[in-house]
């Protein structure tokens, strides 16, 4: 009978087992490495600097030939991968690393070498594991598993610069999100901050479009196949941080309002980039009259007079009040709410 039993490795043991031959992979578990230097980057990173990544599964048999016992990898072949090749001098690694970009491991202090090789991975032993029993352990895995959401899909799905800039991105803004809790902690948890980022990225690029799961998603493809960089990434980094510190220092009133609501916030900031810079027509007929970005005292005044008015028992902006209710991610509701914000940040 398969049983499980939770153990921990050193880094520097796994890099020796899998050049002996003693630690392989099992093809009918994993993938074939797929991962980008970005992805394997980024998993360099998280070790270097002591923090955890997820369990790695294990099933041990017995070489009777060899008088020996082969680790057989159920789960993790990309993580092993990526730990051997690094230490191998086969990764350099890129800018995904800060503190260390560049670097291959000859390349790291003899303190950094030594955190790297005692890093400590948590590893799940499955003994005397048939074929049909690891099938059946990873099924009972996945039964007690939350099911991804789109965001957590795509960011499992994407190793590509793009995935990692929307999450830098996300992380930088923790503060302007937390500050106005445009998501809670828990729709946080489930990165709900990095979608709507990638969205005010989409926004920049493509304009106003559809905001359903499956449009997000051809984004992302449409990022990597255009093999986003760090040049691009600067140049929308450079429009985001600067809405953002507007928006913060301007118009912190109105984001503790009701015009607070993350479909809200991203659709003033399309108005705020319309106005400012210009941006694609999307997916839209036309775009609304665009004369420059107006002054902070009459965005104020005019966001002032909205809330009020959606406030009233008798508002004239119905309109948008039911675009506000319903289908909130649209492109029928983005469109009253985009049009509207664009008058506003008007001169």
């Amino acid at each position: 009978m398969a049983t499980a039993k939770p153990i921990t490795w050193q880094i520097a043991d796994v890099i020796q087992w899998y050049r002996k031959k003693e630690l392989i992979t099992n093809e009918r578990f994993q993938r074939h490495s797929v991962w980008t230097p970005q992805a394997k980057t980024y998993l360099i990173d998280t070790i270097l600097q002591e923090l955890p990544i997820p369990k790695i599964y294990i099933r041990t048999l017995l070489d009777a030939k060899r008088q020996t016992s082969i680790r057989e990898i159920v789960d993790g072949q990309q993580r092993i991968r990526a730990i051997c090749d690094f230490a191998n001098d086969e990764l350099k690694l890129s800018s995904r690393s800060e503190m260390f970009n560049g670097k291959k491991y000859s390349n790291l202090s003899e303190e950094d070498q030594e955190k790297f090789l005692g890093y400590t991975l948590t590893v799940e032993h499955l003994l005397n594991a048939s074929d049909d029993d690891v099938i059946d352990i990873f099924a009972r895995l996945n039964s007690y598993t939350v099911t991804l959401n789109g965001a957590e899909m795509r960011h499992a799905k994407f190793q590509t610069e793009f995935k990692f800039a929307v999450r830098r991105c996300s992380q930088f803004h923790r503060g302007f999100i937390e500050k106005y809790e445009i998501f809670t902690t828990k729709q946080r948890f489930r990165m709900r901050d990095d979608e709507f980022f990638s969205q005010v990225y989409q926004v920049i690029h493509e304009g106003v479009v559809d905001g359903g799961q499956k449009n997000i998603t051809r984004f992302y493809k449409f990022m990597t196949d255009k093999q986003f960089g760090e040049k691009e990434d600067k140049e929308f980094r450079k429009k985001i941080d600067e809405a953002i510190l507007f928006f913060d220092k301007n118009f912190a009133a109105f984001l503790k309002g009701n015009l607070a609501q993350h479909y809200q916030v991203l659709m003033m900031l399309a108005a705020y980039f319309y106005q400012k810079y210009s941006i694609p027509i999307g997916q839209l007929d036309a775009l609304p009259t665009r004369t420059g970005l107006g002054s902070v005292e009459n965005i104020v005044n005019t966001l002032a007079a909205l809330e009020r008015d959606v406030d009233s028992d008798e508002p004239k902006m119905q309109k948008f009040i039911e675009a506000c209710a319903s289908s909130t991610q649209r492109l029928s509701s983005r469109k009253v709410l985009f049009f509207v914000f664009s008058e506003i940040f008007a001169k």
